[in-house]
C-alpha cells in the first residue's frame, strides 16, 4: 500500500496480500499487482536494488518476498470454505484443502529510509483440525517470514551494497526463492503450527 523499503520489500507483504485476497474474494472479478518489476519508467533510474518499488521482482530479477507470497498463494483452491479469522480456506479440484494463515504485524518502519529491525509482536500458534476430513496423514507447509523466502535479510548481510557484483547478484537470487516445503505429520487429524510476526503459511492437505 505504500512505497517504502519496510513495506513493499519485507515479508510484511504476505500477511498484507492474503488479507487482502480473503477480504476482496468474491467481491472482485480479477485483481493485479502494481507492478511485477521494480524497474519501470515512473521510477528513473534503480539506484539500489531494494528501495520500497512496486515491483514483485527487484532489479537483476531478484524475487521479493511479494513474489514468493504470490507463488504460495497460488497454491490454494477454487472453492472458498468457511474459516476463521486469519485464515483463508479453499478446496482444489483434485479435493485436496489448502489453508492461508497468517500473523500480521505492523512494518517495521513507515518512513522513506530503510530500517533495519525484525517485526515485533507475540508468535501465533494454530491448531488445524482436519479430523472431518478423510484419510489425511500428512500436510505440505510453505512458509514466508524474516527467516524464509526473505532476500533482504541476505542483502542486509552484504552491507546493502547499491551495485551488488554479478556472484552478489547470483546469492541474491538464491536467497529469494521460495523457501522448500516443509512436511507436517497429522495424527488423528490434527497438527500445529506456530506463524511469527510478519509470518504467511500456505498449508496443503491431500
Amino acid at each position: 500500500y505504500a512505497n517504502l523499503p519496510n513495506v513493499t520489500d519485507s515479508v510484511y507483504m504476505g500477511p498484507y496480500l492474503a488479507r487482502v485476497i480473503r477480504e476482496c474474494a468474491g467481491n472482485v472479478d480479477m485483481m493485479s499487482y502494481w507492478t511485477f518489476s521494480d524497474v519501470f519508467e515512473e521510477q528513473g533510474v534503480v539506484q539500489s536494488p531494494f528501495y520500497g518499488g512496486y515491483g514483485l521482482i527487484a532489479e537483476d530479477r531478484i524475487p521479493k518476498p511479494a513474489f514468493n507470497a504470490f507463488a504460495m498463494l497460488h497454491e490454494l483452491g477454487d472453492r472458498r470454505l468457511y474459516a476463521g479469522k486469519g485464515v483463508l480456506a479453499t478446496r482444489r479440484r483434485d479435493g485436496s484443502v489448502v489453508l492461508a494463515l497468517w500473523n500480521y504485524a505492523p512494518p517495521v518502519s513507515t518512513d522513506a529510509t530503510y530500517v533495519k529491525g525484525r517485526p515485533t509482536g507475540p508468535t501465533k500458534r494454530f491448531l488445524v483440525d482436519a479430523s472431518h476430513l478423510d484419510r489425511v496423514r500428512s500436510a505440505t507447509v510453505w512458509r514466508l517470514d524474516p527467516d524464509h523466502g526473505n532476500v533482504i535479510a541476505a542483502f542486509d548481510a552484504m552491507g546493502r551494497p547499491d551495485y551488488p557484483t554479478r556472484a552478489q547478484i547470483r546469492a541474491l537470487r538464491r536467497a529469494g526463492r521460495m523457501a522448500p516445503a516443509e512436511h507436517v505429520r497429522v495424527q488423528g487429524g490434527r497438527f500445529s503450527l506456530k506463524v511469527t510476526p510478519q509470518g504467511l503459511v500456505v498449508v496443503r492437505m491431500k
